[in-house]
């Protein structure tokens, strides 16, 4: 899998954890030979996005949108796309560290792409236990 790591923002993205987290992810998870982008952007732009995909107001931390269907070397499995200010903004709120909070959306993100979600909660306990898991392997 190809992963290409995008910043709009100007806070430091820890790219090298990113990259181990994914490929951990993918060595239990195979998924399709393709290329993942994951954009890290501002709370305005992911505002915008909020609105337009979800119909909701205001920016989230995390969107995740699934794109070609079919592996290939010019597929593209999914979009990330994290807001560093929200990002910055939980980790404050937790008293976790930025970084930290970075590979958890990562981790969150990917998840989704893989087709995990949390809209029941026995779904959501799954998507949680996974993300602890690979969040202390890291």
């Amino acid at each position: 899998m190809r992963v290409n790591i995008i910043s709009e923002s100007n806070r430091r993205i820890p790219r090298k954890k990113i990259m181990t987290l994914i490929e951990m992810i993918e060595e239990d998870e195979e998924p399709p030979e393709s290329t993942v982008n994951i954009v890290f952007i501002r709370d305005r732009k992911m505002a915008a996005f909020n609105r337009r995909y979800r119909n909701k107001t205001g920016p989230t931390d995390v969107l995740s949108f699934n794109i070609d269907d079919e592996p290939g070397d010019e597929a593209v499995f999914g979009e990330i796309y994290i807001s560093t200010d929200t990002a910055a903004k939980n980790a404050a709120a937790d008293k976790t560290g930025f970084q930290r909070e970075i590979i958890h959306l990562c981790c969150h993100g990917f998840l989704h792409l893989l087709g995990y979600d949390h809209m029941k909660e026995k779904d959501a306990a799954i998507m949680r236990a996974r993300e602890k898991s690979y969040m202390a392997r890291l």
